[in-house]
């Protein structure tokens, strides 16, 4: 007859046998702990990653977009002093008077002169068919060369456009005086006297002066 282990080694089996479970389950639960640590600690990483590179992408775009903003105010700003040159809020006789003596002065050389003996203004006054716009009558009495004459016959006709910011004028007539020996078409230093009637034009003012 097979005898049978005390009582007290099969309870202490039982209890070693559930120590082991325990110690077990523990493990298990420590190990998935662990990875789960783990993957929240790469996650705060990656997304700490994402945050930089977001924050980055931001304060890049927000830079491109201030430069363009100025890039924008500057191109704005240029082109309304542009559009205030060209057709200009008043009559402005002080800046029309410095344009085309600056002009003159430019193109006043040794060998090819130009110069302005005269220059008058008439009583500015409304433009027939074009609302909002007033016209100012100019004439001057010029001295130049042929070559000269026609420089400034493009002057006039390029005035009004972007590009020269030159005030809007157009020529009504002119009238050609020849020294002595008459038109020499073929001279372009030819000396011409000639005297121009012309307008130039500005905005007309809300408030009749």
């Amino acid at each position: 007859m097979i005898s049978q282990p005390p009582a007290y080694l099969r309870a202490s089996n039982i209890y070693l046998f559930l120590a082991l479970i325990a110690l077990g389950g523990a493990v298990a639960y420590g190990i998935l702990q662990y990875q789960i640590f783990q993957a929240e600690t790469q996650a705060i990483q990656d997304n700490g990653a994402r945050l930089a590179t977001l924050t980055e992408t931001v304060q890049k775009a927000g830079g491109e977009f201030k430069q363009f903003a100025e890039e924008r105010a500057k191109k704005q700003a240029d082109l309304t002093k542009k559009l205030a040159n060209i057709l200009p809020p008043d009559e402005n006789y002080t800046d029309l008077t410095r344009q085309l003596d600056n002009y003159f002065i430019e193109n006043d050389k040794v060998g090819n002169p130009f110069f302005q003996s005269s220059l008058r203004f008439g009583k500015g006054a409304a433009a027939a068919g074009i609302a909002g716009v007033s016209t100012l009558p100019v004439s001057m009495n010029l001295e130049g060369t042929r070559d000269n004459f026609y420089k400034f016959l493009n002057f006039v006709k390029s005035s009004g456009s972007l590009e020269t910011g030159t005030r809007l004028m157009d020529i009504h007539s002119i009238q050609l005086n020849f020294k002595e020996g008459g038109e020499v078409v073929k001279n372009p230093k030819q000396e011409i006297n000639f005297t121009v009637e012309m307008s130039s034009y500005y905005q007309t003012p809300r408030i009749a002066r």
